[in-house]
């Protein structure tokens, strides 16, 4: 775990007042956090919202009610702190360490706060501090993925909400041409959905009933594996337009970190026909689970027209195809898995059983 620097000016903020703290800025390799509640200074210590801090290092942040405790999970890596507890527990790896830190985590308006300086020296983070900017700088060699988020709303004639859109898309962070080149596929491709869902709505023309707004459109996104050369993700969309459920829709991606090019499966595996070999994983699964498929869902695959999806896990290739193609609505995106152990002469790339 890298040594965390600490220059004496950032220990002179801590006799500031916490009146004056509500002026810190924390920074990311250069990047503000957009707290919505500001750093303070309690028991001569800066605290920092936990959920924020650590989604800007890149992790996925949750809330155990029992146990009132925020757990941050990155990786093979997972950081979590207990209300009143001075104790932050860091494991990776399946290794644990107790870190102590200076006052315990607190909440308050509803929201964990911690010291800052242990929870960066969690994620492994440099610290320096600017007396003229009053900025706390973290300086994070760990690779770094942000969350956008967006929302828009329609109404009616009448003033009432008829449709809402919520979406959420992960923007890689670096001052590198092969993310640049990641961000804007995947952004457009989120707007495209977007626009295509929104112009399809003609809010005069929605009932709207007490159940609250009939038609929506959702996106969230999960990272389902990152090493120092790919990347795989999911886009999930569902847009509900009336009726007893939505239409979900899936979009993966593997991209080269290195030249921000999305992957197909021929530059994962070198086989003489990549579709041929998702056709022969998708049909042996069918075999051996008929009762999750349609009737005649082999012969939908052997189909000219045929159309799948993959994405990669630690140690896996996971095909898929959009609801009701292959299955029932109840089992859509059924998952088709090839472990790469089995595989490992036809690949071209690296798929560890580990990750970031």
């Amino acid at each position: 775990m890298k040594k965390i620097i600490i220059t004496a000016c950032m220990f002179s903020i801590l006799s500031i007042t916490t009146a004056f703290a509500q002026n810190i800025t924390v920074t990311v390799n250069n990047t503000s956090i957009p707290y919505t509640q500001n750093p303070v200074i309690k028991n001569n210590v800066t605290c920092v919202p936990m959920k924020q801090t650590a989604e800007a290092f890149g992790a996925t942040v949750s809330w155990n009610q029992p146990t009132k405790t925020v757990i941050a999970k990155k990786g093979d890596s997972i950081i979590s702190a207990c209300v009143n507890s001075k104790t932050l527990i860091v494991t990776t790896n399946g290794k644990t360490q107790k870190m102590t830190m200076e006052t315990p985590a607190y909440i308050e308006n509803g929201t964990m706060f911690v010291p800052l300086r242990p929870l960066a020296q969690a994620f492994q983070a440099n610290i320096t501090w600017d007396k003229n900017t009053n900025t706390a700088k973290i300086e994070n060699t760990a690779f770094i993925i942000s969350e956008k988020t967006e929302k828009k709303a329609m109404q009616n004639k009448d003033g009432v909400t008829v449709w809402e859109a919520n979406i959420s898309y992960p923007e890689l962070q670096g001052n590198n041409e092969a993310f640049s080149k990641i961000n804007e596929i995947i952004a457009n491709d989120v707007h495209t959905s977007l626009s295509a869902a929104e112009n399809e709505i003609v809010a005069d023309d929605i009932i709207v009933e007490s159940a609250g707004i009939p038609y929506s459109f959702d996106c969230n996104y999960s990272v389902t594996y990152l090493d120092d050369n790919t990347i795989s993700l999911l886009l999930d969309y569902y847009e509900l337009t009336g009726g007893a459920h939505g239409m979900p829709f899936r979009q993966a991606y593997t991209f080269d970190l290195n030249t921000g090019n999305q992957l197909q499966l021929s530059d994962i595996l070198n086989v003489e026909n990549a579709d041929e070999f998702a056709k022969n994983a998708f049909k042996n699964n069918i075999v051996q689970n008929p009762e999750s498929y349609f009737n005649g869902a082999t012969e939908t695959v052997n189909s000219e027209y045929f159309e799948y999806d993959f994405y990669i896990q630690p140690n896996e290739i996971i095909f898929f195809t959009q609801a009701y193609l292959l299955e029932p609505y109840a089992n859509h995106y059924q998952p088709t898995i090839v472990n790469v152990e089995e595989i490992q002469n036809k690949l071209k790339i690296n798929i560890s059983a580990n990750q970031h």
